[in-house]
């Protein structure tokens, strides 16, 4: 189709040229190469324990991983093929040569307890056909997955990108329980990762750390208690603010309002800034902080960074020498001595990944098995958040949301972003139901 569209291409031109450029110009058309589809395949690993910076680990041969969907992009041709995994764990797709990300998605149930199978390999180049038995006798052609269990904490809405006029200060982050049980946050860690926007070249980490063994953290929150004071219930969601105020009453640069009001969030995310602290609201302490720390505001890129939820299971202290400890607790990327929270894959409850715009997919900066894909809002200040999408409701009416590990298509932009949607309930201690 590519030659014949050259060789009319070339035929209309030359009615306005030469006809000895017409003869060149139809020579080439005839010339151009027809680009031929590849047959492709890729096995799906799923291992567990550690996985070495060659991407082997311990096969778990307990984890089906037939049925999974296979998504094979070319982020430079803007094409996309879709397969499912045999019951061998491997896929085939036709696809046209090129450098692929190929992300995989799926669950499955073992002794009762649900598992994501999620996990991506970015910037493969797939030049030509790979059989079948090539992909399960090579690790060239395999993307490793590490089961995830399903929890029941996960983002809903997140709005990073700001407001018309460079206004940035109302930026929120919602976590809601999506599941059946109830889940205490004392001690839940929410971690803005490093690198702090979606890059091409991330940063190299030691070959000892191995393969998605671990995410790392520039800033990390926690959430106050001490085992059981903060319940979040089935329907719930709790709200953490970068600046928990009214910004309906604040102007941008061009002199338009901020949208959003935060000032009635459960926490606000307070770095130190006594000017700008709201005192009515509860403060989320920083137990982390990559560098040097940043009293003025707490801001996250408004083109898009990377977040996860964990559970390390102890309270954490800022600048604590006898826990934060660089090879275990922290790391410092490849040439460089600033250190970062290292967070074992074990301990991560949720992910997600955001990027300027769809043509940087391909820039993830987080392992698969956190977050198959990513979001973005495709501009800053725009007044735009995201939200998860929707699939049902409670028998209290609040929601059930998509929750499949892959942000690309678990999430859905919206204008305006708002606090609770479709119906989500406030905690009963949140002190704006009890002042």
């Amino acid at each position: 189709m590519k030659n014949r569209y050259l060789f009319n291409l070339a035929a209309l031109a030359c009615s306005a040229a030469a006809l000895g450029s017409c003869v060149d110009m139809m020579q080439e058309a005839h010339d151009a190469k027809i680009v031929e589809p590849i047959s492709v395949a890729v096995k799906i690993n799923a291992v567990t324990g550690f996985v070495d910076s060659e991407g082997n680990g311990e096969p778990d041969p307990t984890i089906n991983t037939s049925g999974l969907n296979v998504r094979f992009v070319n982020y430079d041709e803007d094409l996309v093929t879709e397969t499912t995994t045999d019951e061998d764990g491997i896929a085939v797709a036709e696809v046209t040569p090129g450098n692929y990300t190929i992300s995989v998605t799926g669950s499955t149930e073992t002794e009762g307890t649900t598992y994501y199978l999620n996990g991506s390999v970015q910037n493969k180049a797939l030049m030509t056909d790979v059989t079948p038995a090539e992909a399960a006798a090579s690790n060239d052609y395999a993307v490793t997955i590490r089961p995830s269990r399903v929890g029941p904490l996960c983002f809903s809405e997140i709005f990073y990108a700001g407001s018309p006029g460079y206004y940035f200060r109302n930026q929120f982050y919602e976590i809601y329980n999506n599941g059946d049980e109830v889940y205490y946050l004392d001690f839940l860690c929410f971690a803005q990762l490093h690198p702090e926007r979606a890059t091409l070249t991330p940063p190299e980490w030691p070959a000892e750390e191995g393969s998605n063994n671990y995410v790392y953290g520039k800033v990390v929150w926690q959430f106050p208690g001490t085992g059981t004071d903060y319940p979040l219930y089935p329907g719930e969601s709790v709200i953490l603010a970068q600046e928990a105020a009214d910004h309906t009453k604040n102007q941008g640069g061009t002199g338009e309002y901020a949208l959003m009001d935060n000032s009635k969030v459960e926490f606000e995310v307070w770095s130190g800034n006594a000017q700008r602290d709201n005192p009515d609201v509860p403060n989320m302490e920083y137990v982390f902080w990559a560098g040097s720390v940043n009293k003025v505001q707490w801001l996250t890129s408004v083109f898009g960074s990377a977040f996860c939820l964990y559970q390390p299971g102890m309270k954490l202290t800022y600048d604590d020498t006898s826990y934060w400890k660089l090879g275990e607790t922290t790391q410092a990327p490849v040439g460089s001595s600033t250190q970062y929270a290292k967070i074992p894959a074990g301990q991560i409850i949720d992910g997600i990944e955001f990027v300027d715009n769809s043509t940087m997919l391909n820039a993830k900066r987080i392992p698969g098995f956190v977050d198959a894909g990513a979001a973005s809002v495709n501009a800053s200040y725009n007044n735009t958040g995201v939200t998860r999408k929707k699939i049902g409701e409670r028998e209290d009416g609040t929601p059930i949301y998509q929750d499949t590990n892959d942000s690309t298509v678990d999430f859905e932009n919206v204008t305006p972003p708002v606090h609770r949607r479709n119906g989500a309930k406030q905690p009963a201690w949140s002190w704006s139901l009890n002042e």
